[in-house]
């Protein structure tokens, strides 16, 4: 008997709908939080539920992909690639992310490269180190 693979459903929300993600995060104890306005996505799984969850908040000159989670029981099948291939649509050259850094290759492969801190421009750079001051171990990428 094989393993089945679970079927997966990727789908960009309605401004009614942002709850739904942040009721998400909550349940699993992210960090993020959607606001109404933004490209907001989430991954479902065959019964439904959302199993993934990410957005793109936008600043004047610059786009940051945050929020991006999976459920522990979904990682590594393949949950976040599939979020992140339909955020890819609206990414451009000023879409930035700081992800965590044992998830660099990760990132790599979706098309982002690392930035280094001191050539960011003044609004980026901020918001970069307003994370970094919070304990965490990320790094800047930009897509490219």
């Amino acid at each position: 008997m094989g393993i089945t693979q679970p079927s997966y459903k990727v789908q960009w929300l309605a401004d009614i709908e942002i709850p739904l993600a942040n009721k998400f995060y909550r349940m699993h104890g992210f960090r993020g939080k959607a606001k109404r306005h933004e490209d907001c996505a989430v991954v479902r799984s065959e019964r439904g539920e959302v199993v993934g969850c990410g957005y793109l908040r936008r600043y004047k000159t610059f786009k940051l992909l945050a929020g991006v989670a999976v459920a522990p029981e979904h990682r590594g099948q393949g949950v976040a690639r599939l979020l992140l291939t339909l955020l890819g649509e609206r990414f451009g050259g000023d879409t930035y992310t700081f992800p965590y850094v044992h998830l660099e290759s990760f990132y790599l492969s979706l098309g982002f490269e690392r930035v280094d801190v001191e050539a960011l421009a003044t609004p980026v750079a901020e918001l970069y180190q307003s994370y970094l001051d919070q304990g965490r171990s990320i790094l800047a990428m930009v897509y490219r």
